[in-house]
């Protein structure tokens, strides 16, 4: 295994590419966020047409499948066996819900606070990211304050962060950490995989709603899809009531 020096030259690239993707990855999730405000509410009421069609389906295809034994329909039992058949889809279904809800709630802060948040997650991240210094993984009292720097830099909380950055700072003071010679293993395949994961990132969703989220063109256009759809699925589902009442539902 390949031990590299925090002097030698890779170690500046590495922990800047790790800090990068740190900070992409959080505003992928705050793109995310935005697009769920947005359009969450479409995307559920669609999700719930899907599933209403689905449920339909299942009672036909039960219903025609005792017809083509030769059998009344027992519709009472047909929806007893659907409704258990569907629990996993309207589990699903409140989870979009809550999030969505969740979403819109969702705390936001000035440009200049979150600048300050980057600020203070990146001094933090260059003491003790577990990526850059394992003494992190390997210290009950740093691991827990790493999980809670994480938490705060997710939610935005500068207050958290500010109070947090002079707590690591203590410990590693107290710990007499604070002037290591860290190492990191296998730093020039560690440094390609962050490039991959930064690739990935800003070329996937979430990442990539930021490109229409600010344009009212496109946020009115994908509003008209969903509502396209929403409809379709309307007149699709009139369509299957018709269907199951023609085999004798209800």
């Amino acid at each position: 295994m390949e031990l590299v020096a925090i002097t030698l030259g890779d170690y500046p690239q590495y922990e800047e590419l790790l800090i990068k993707r740190d900070n992409l990855d959080k505003e992928a999730g705050l793109y995310g966020l935005r697009y769920e405000a947005v359009f969450g509410r479409y995307i559920e009421e669609l999700f719930s047409l899907k599933i209403d069609a689905i449920r339909l389906k299942k009672m036909i295809r039960f219903a025609q499948m005792a017809i083509n034994r030769g059998d009344t329909p027992d519709f009472d039992d047909i929806e007893s066996r659907v409704s258990v058949e569907m629990s996993d889809y309207n589990a699903r279904l409140q989870q979009m819900i809550r999030e969505h809800e969740a979403a819109r709630n969702a705390k936001t802060v000035s440009e200049q606070d979150y600048q300050k948040i980057r600020t203070i997650y990146r001094n933090i991240a260059k003491l003790i990211h577990p990526d850059i210094n394992s003494i992190t993984s390997e210290c009950e009292e740093l691991s827990d304050l790493w999980n809670r720097v994480c938490v705060a830099y997710k939610c935005n909380s500068l207050k958290d962060l500010e109070e947090l950055e002079v707590l690591v700072n203590g410990v590693l003071a107290a710990k007499g950490l604070d002037h290591m010679n860290v190492v990191i293993p296998d730093i020039n395949a560690k440094i390609e995989q962050l490039k991959a994961e930064i690739g990935k990132i800003t070329t996937t969703d979430p990442y990539m709603y930021k490109f229409f989220l600010d344009d009212e063109d496109a946020v009115e256009a994908r509003i008209g899809e969903y509502n396209k759809e929403i409809e379709e699925y309307y007149t699709y589902i009139d369509n299957l009531k018709d269907m199951y009442k023609g085999l004798g539902g209800e």
